[in-house]
């Protein structure tokens, strides 16, 4: 039996110290308005590149096949079941509280399938036209890149690492090639 009560910090040098690592208030805030700027960048310029990889994906002389786009739907259900997991749900509650149905999200997940299908073929365009390919230094970037964001080791990774999660990598890292090569060829201008 006690009585607590909560005291506030002062925002403060001490408490830039003890919480924000730094020196003093002044310099933690400037290590936040950093990050933020940071994120900021990175989200606008994964956006741009988004919209010139669809713009891009446009040009294509392309229709997929009803298989190809049954597929891709099969794939973003998955994605999607694989996401209400890792919150305690599944495709059935979320479905119940949005008052939808399976059939229905599906249906409208056709246009996000499309273009992801586009996007990938010209990618896939892209990588032949351009010759590019994957070194084994780019791999072991990639896969070293991974085990840092899954805080992991390679020998942790080792037994997931098959031909199909290489392949994977080898996706990506050829993705992020051809991204580069839309971003440096892109002529970008800025309306206000």
């Amino acid at each position: 039996h006690k009585i607590l009560q909560k005291e506030h910090y002062e925002l403060d040098d001490t408490f830039a110290r003890e919480f924000g690592q730094c020196d003093s208030l002044e310099d933690m805030k400037e290590k936040i308005r950093q990050g933020l700027q940071a994120y900021t960048d990175e989200r606008g310029e994964m956006d741009l590149q988004d919209r010139l990889l669809r713009m891009a994906a446009d040009t294509l002389e392309f229709t997929p096949s009803e298989s190809q786009i049954n597929a891709e739907l099969d794939n973003q259900m998955d994605n999607l079941s694989a996401q209400l997991a890792q919150q305690g749900l599944n495709l059935d509650m979320y479905c119940q509280f949005l008052s939808t149905t399976k059939e229905k999200l599906r249906e409208d997940a056709r246009a996000n399938a499309l273009q992801s299908i586009r996007c990938q073929a010209a990618i896939e365009q892209i990588v032949d036209l351009e010759g590019l390919e994957a070194s084994k230094e780019e791999i072991g970037e990639a896969v070293a890149l991974i085990c840092r964001q899954n805080n992991m080791t390679l020998e942790q990774l080792k037994p997931y690492y098959d031909a199909q999660f290489e392949a994977a990598v080898i996706r990506s890292v050829l993705t992020s090639k051809v991204m580069k090569l839309i971003r440096d060829s892109a002529e970008i201008t800025v309306t206000e």
